[in-house]
């Protein structure tokens, strides 16, 4: 499954690596849609998303929940909207339609999250920042169903919500069946980027 960036816990999670946190990551991250964030990293916490310009707006929340930008990651790593729950301790929740997967030209534009006690790194394939382990991700495999979902749908503006129809629906659950979600896609749904090798 994806894995979280967590708020205020998030430090307690770092640790101090071997290699320079900065030197490895770039500055900017841009995501499917086309919009840009700023990627600050230090040594000692870590790597955060900030909102720039060039960035899509702020999620709507309920309530006292503040809207928030953070990132996952499996295979690939993408930039969330998310809400932020009041006195949770820095948990957060996905809102709807508002991943994008992080783009790239090369491997310089991908993230680095080596401040783990388990460090994931990302390498540029297909125009996607995807995961380096193999084993885990094999670059001839499909993606999964969320991912694939994030994938097809992900090219329009968060705001624009998801281009989606039952057509699309119908071609996913032939392709990626729901009762299988872990495992990889069997076919690629027309439309969707291939971002295998």
């Amino acid at each position: 499954m994806r894995r979280l960036a967590v708020l205020p816990l998030f430090a307690a999670a770092c640790i101090i690596g071997e290699d320079p946190v900065e030197e490895l990551n770039p500055e900017r991250l841009t995501d499917q849609s086309g919009a840009v964030f700023a990627w600050d990293c230090t040594q000692y916490t870590g790597c955060e998303v900030r909102r720039i310009e060039g960035s899509a707006p702020l999620p709507s929340c309920d309530g006292d929940e503040r809207p928030w930008y953070g990132y996952s990651w499996s295979r690939f790593i993408s930039i969330d909207g998310a809400c932020v729950v009041p006195g949770g301790y820095g948990a957060w929740e996905f809102v709807d339609e508002w991943s994008r997967m992080v783009v790239c030209e090369t491997d310089a534009d991908c993230p680095q999250l080596n401040f783990f006690l388990d460090p994931d790194e990302f390498e540029c394939r297909a125009g996607y920042c995807q995961s380096t382990d193999h084993i885990a991700y094999p670059p001839e495999a499909l993606p999964r169903r969320f991912e694939m979902i994030d994938l097809c749908l992900g090219d329009v503006a968060r705001e624009d919500g998801w281009n989606d129809s039952q057509e699309f629906w119908a071609a996913l659950d032939e392709a990626c069946p729901a009762d299988e979600p872990l495992a990889p896609c069997k076919s690629l749904p027309p439309g969707c980027p291939d971002t295998r090798e």
